[in-house]
């Protein structure tokens, strides 16, 4: 009897130690796959971290892919139409000023003939009719008024624009001759007739006003290009540009002063 129940009293002892082995072995195991999990899921986290760092990278590619593809293809002009020719300030007209931004942000009017179009204009020899094709219809009545409210100022401002001449060959252009901005020259007048007569209300802002408004800003340009000049010979090239850009605007106006309307303009020789 005692011998069996030492018996069993050992089977007991070794059931408890065997039960005391696999319950460490079962945690063992738990903290073994927890530490697994936790360094996956560490790896995992330092990939997505790699990747998103070239995401940036990638977008800036891309972006930069698509710039470079646009500027194969065409080029803007100042107003933001993407064109398939080159674009310039003396484009189309080596005489036109070179001082002019690129952005037409040095100008007196803004929406011109190369806000538009990203180009220079021709100049318009006096009394010819090639350039421009057409110009728009507005009433005589409208134009009459203009004429009546803005023609002695546009005298002026020939007559001004036409002096300076002298200054120049006097050799004193920098200091005597006005700037740009100066009411003398009546630049903005120029601006106010060329709306009368080559806009209304029906037809809006018309190519022909832009590029009125284009050699109006060339002879502004040119004023301060004398007088920037280094030596008499650039004056008086900047001068003659400035000529031929008035002679190219009245030449536009005297298309459309009829005999109803009033007397045409003389140009600049």
């Amino acid at each position: 009897f005692v011998s069996s129940s030492r018996s069993r009293s050992l089977e007991k002892l070794q059931s408890q130690k065997l039960t005391k082995i696999h319950g460490t072995k079962d945690d063992n195991s738990e903290t073994e796959l927890s530490h697994c999990n936790s360094e996956m899921m560490k790896s995992r986290r330092k990939v997505l971290a790699k990747s998103m760092s070239f995401l940036p990278i990638m977008v800036s590619a891309t972006l930069l892919s698509d710039v470079q593809s646009s500027s194969a293809a065409g080029s803007f002009t100042p107003g933001g139409t993407l064109v398939d020719r080159e674009v310039g300030v003396t484009v189309g007209n080596p005489e036109a000023s070179p001082s002019r931004k690129l952005d037409n942000g040095n100008v007196l009017f803004t929406q011109d003939n190369y806000f538009k179009f990203g180009v220079a204009a021709p100049w318009i020899e006096p009394d010819t009719t090639e350039f421009p094709k057409t110009m728009p219809f507005v009433l005589s009545q409208q134009r009459y008024d203009t004429l009546k409210k803005y023609g002695e100022r546009v005298k002026s401002s020939t007559q001004m624009l036409n002096n300076l001449e002298e200054n120049i060959k006097a050799g004193d252009y920098a200091k005597t001759i006005p700037g740009s901005d100066d009411p003398a020259y009546a630049l903005r007048a120029l601006g106010l007739f060329a709306n009368g007569f080559l806009a209304s209300e029906n037809t809006g802002t018309t190519n022909e006003l832009l590029l009125a408004r284009w050699y109006i800003n060339e002879i502004y340009l040119r004023i301060g290009d004398i007088k920037s000049a280094s030596n008499g010979e650039e004056a008086l090239k900047a001068h003659d540009a400035a000529k031929k850009a008035m002679n190219s605007y009245l030449s536009m106006l005297n298309r459309v002063i009829t005999s109803k309307v009033g007397n045409k303009f003389e140009y600049i020789l």
